[in-house]
């Protein structure tokens, strides 16, 4: 699983190995993206790569309501094709979500410890992910006059894909994000399905460290998130 994580590097930087035509998304750094927030996300439309703000959590084309986003921020790889929430995103709508590192919690005498899972370079990588564009039904719209399809009626959204843990993470949870260095997460980007997504990424180049309780407020979004403590 994936609930939360990081993305103190300017995604930018990405455009070295992966081409971008357009970036819209304002930088600023973030230490505990929570779902339902915006954040930077690099997906195809058309023929263009871009690098735009979508918001975690997909809702559906078809859904009537965007709460349904809520629960869907992470998407099994190995089902994500079958599944009637994320089939289409799946078929036609792949996208990378860069990040820094992400949170996994630990259980202590009743309490949770947050931990930050990262590579041991603290480079930037990117998560598989799925996007969705969803249109308002008219009779949620406040008013279909003073509204415009960029801003309230259109809403972009992602999600993560997720597979089994490696050894790091076992320990604490059944399942981790799909983790892409830049240099693969082109070909998923592109549709390439037949590569093996679904192998967990090696152990051996990540660590990971206990931080803050403070992390565990969604709203607290500041470095110390990611300071490690004894």
């Amino acid at each position: 699983m994936c609930g939360r994580y990081s993305n103190t590097i300017d995604p930018a930087e990405l455009a070295s190995i992966i081409a971008l035509d357009a970036y819209t998304y304002d930088f600023c750094p973030r230490y505990n993206i929570a779902p339902t927030q915006v954040a930077p996300v690099i997906a195809q439309r058309g023929s263009r790569t871009e690098l735009r703000a979508m918001r975690w959590g997909l809702v559906p084309s078809w859904a009537d309501d965007e709460k349904i986003g809520q629960g869907l921020i992470n998407a099994r790889i190995e089902t994500a094709s079958e599944k009637p929430a994320y089939r289409e995103a799946w078929k036609h709508r792949p996208c990378l979500v860069p990040a820094d590192g992400f949170f996994e919690w630990e259980t202590k005498n009743g309490n949770k410890q947050p931990w930050h899972f990262h590579l041991k370079d603290r480079s930037q990588f990117c998560f598989a992910g799925v996007w969705e564009t969803w249109a308002k039904p008219p009779d949620k719209q406040r008013d279909l006059f003073e509204v415009t399809a960029s801003s309230e009626t259109m809403m972009e959204t992602f999600t993560i894909l997720t597979t089994r843990p490696n050894s790091l993470l076992a320990k604490m949870h059944d399942r981790m994000p799909v983790m892409l260095r830049p240099e693969s997460a082109d070909r998923w980007l592109h549709g390439n399905k037949e590569y093996d997504w679904m192998e967990p990424f090696p152990c051996a180049d990540m660590a990971a460290a206990p931080v803050s309780a403070k992390t565990n407020n969604p709203r607290h979004d500041a470095p110390d998130c990611l300071v490690p403590i004894d």
